[in-house]
């Protein structure tokens, strides 16, 4: 069955700022935001294929670098986004990920991708919220239900814990869930410091996305079958992309997850889908935002 579309709104006189804009998942809801009527922001890494998406999108569009392996260049993004009191930002869509074939660690000493994946997206969203009006959008992912929070070793140093890029990748995508319930939870309560009242949190995955995030086994041979298997079976970026903009402009209720229809919500049209016991935990929440808020020293 052939997924269907869907109705996206009137986006015009809204700003939205999309991290890992310049590909992927992200450059296909930038061009649907901006299709759509609002003002982008993309926060990315490389800011020169930053300003040739820019150039390309329909509506205007601002650039700002933005490397979530860095602590320092999270908080130099924010300081340029809120100096002079900031440019109110409707829909902040974390978007940005990463996943690798070795275990690396960025320059704050976190395994990389719990640092890019999570915890510099919870700095930058705790930095912005302040000038969030609407809704905080974060990219997860179903392979959150095979996740483990271990935060007496989360970054895999101890000799007990064997680092894999599965197991890696689905423990930073189930600290992205929590996270974002502990934040709403937290903006429901007036306990997160956020700014006008009114704003949610909603999670989504955007299923078996035909992107370069997929080809990241560091075997060229493996990864030339990933991408063939892709082709067949792995939905295009542009329809991936309309989970994001589902969760993003739909009236949905509080910390939704939202994700494809079919095959086992790896694709298809966006729909609300169930999440792990693990995610749904608010104790867990909490434990991994004070983790977090620690790690990264935010407000």
């Amino acid at each position: 069955m052939k997924p269907r579309s869907i109705d996206i709104p009137d986006l015009r006189g809204q700003t939205w700022l999309i991290t890992g804009a310049t590909s992927g998942v992200g450059l296909e809801t930038a061009r649907s935001a901006s299709a759509s009527g609002a003002r982008v922001i993309l926060a990315v890494r490389d800011t020169a294929r930053g300003r040739e998406v820019a150039a390309g999108l329909p509506g205007p569009a601002r650039v700002v670098e933005l490397d979530l392996a860095s602590l320092a260049s999270v908080r130099r993004a924010a300081d340029e986004l809120t100096a002079g009191g900031g440019e109110p930002i409707d829909v902040l869509v974390n978007n940005a990920g990463t996943i690798t074939p070795r275990r690396r660690e960025t320059v704050d000493g976190f395994e990389m991708l719990l640092g890019v994946n999570a915890l510099g997206p919870f700095l930058l969203t705790a930095l912005l919220l302040p000038l969030v009006r609407r809704r905080v959008v974060i990219v997860a992912s179903d392979a959150h239900k095979a996740g483990t929070l271990d935060l007496d070793d989360p970054h895999f140093r101890g000799r007990h814990r064997r680092w894999t890029a599965p197991s890696a990748y689905a423990q930073s995508k189930l600290a992205d869930m929590l996270w974002g319930l502990a934040l709403d939870q937290r903006l429901r309560d007036g306990r997160a410091g956020a700014g006008p009242a009114g704003v949610d949190v909603q999670l989504t995955h955007p299923g078996w996305a035909a992107t370069g995030i997929s080809n990241a086994s560091g075997n060229a041979v493996v990864d030339r079958v990933v991408t063939g298997v892709c082709s067949v079976l792995a939905q295009p970026a542009s329809q991936a992309a309309l989970t994001t903009m589902f969760a993003a402009t739909r009236p949905l209720p509080p910390c939704s997850y939202t994700g494809p229809d079919a095959m086992r919500n790896l694709r298809g049209t966006p729909t609300l889908i169930g999440r792990s016991a693990e995610a749904s935990d608010p104790s867990n929440a909490d434990r991994f935002w004070e983790f977090a808020r620690s790690e990264t020293g935010s407000p």
